[in-house]
């Protein structure tokens, strides 16, 4: 299943927004997740959850509920052409997908936050100085997801536009406390060829203290 090395995978990756309509089999999402289960996680708690969704009808529902919050949000802001906004391909692409990935997330608490909580730290100031875990945790897992679609030949978009609507998503889908929506991941065959990725020169982005 696997036909590129890790340096292959990493560098060939890209952001995919048009699909073929070929369907995900269960067996590809499996494996899948079943790799993202083996990234890194705050305390090893493996606080993480995935819903995926084939069914055409579900992310049509999904794809009306984000255009509704865009358009409402845009007309709130005063912004000329609200309807605009709901209809702009990169938020709601994943209803084009074969395969929409939800990816849930639930708050990490280490010993650590709990000292810092008794000193009288807000939780504002704690996801400060902690940099949120549980985010960073979910990070990793969606990066392992991509990777592993792209050496299976699949595209993928890790999305976070839909989040705007996160409260109305997580309703539909009737997830509930402590669990949230983090990000959707749109997977299926790439429709066409992606750009070269352009990257910023390595002594931009890197600092080597001796």
């Amino acid at each position: 299943m696997i036909r590129l090395d890790f340096q292959e995978a990493v560098e060939g990756r890209r952001s995919i927004r048009f699909f073929t309509d070929e369907t995900v089999p269960e067996k590809d999402i499996r494996h899948m997740i079943n790799t993202a289960t083996m990234a890194p996680s705050a305390g090893n708690n493996q606080d993480w959850r995935f819903i995926a969704i084939r069914n055409n009808e579900l992310k049509q529902k999904m794809k009306e509920t984000l255009q509704e919050k865009l358009i409402s949000l845009a007309k709130y802001a005063g912004k000329e052409n609200p309807e605009r906004y709901g209809h702009h391909h990169t938020s709601i692409l994943f209803a084009d997908a074969p395969l929409a990935l939800v990816v849930l997330s639930k708050p990490y608490r280490s010993k650590m936050d709990e000292i810092l909580r008794t000193c009288g730290y807000a939780e504002a100031e704690i996801d400060y100085l902690r940099m949120r875990p549980d985010l960073q945790t979910i990070g990793g897992a969606i990066q392992t997801i991509l990777l592993t679609a792209y050496t299976m030949s699949y595209g993928s978009c890790w999305m976070v536009a839909p989040n705007v609507a996160r409260h109305e998503l997580e309703q539909l889908l009737e997830i509930s406390p402590p669990w949230s929506i983090t990000a959707i991941v749109a997977i299926g065959r790439p429709a066409k060829e992606p750009q070269p990725k352009q990257v910023k020169p390595l002594d931009e982005v890197l600092d080597i203290i001796d």
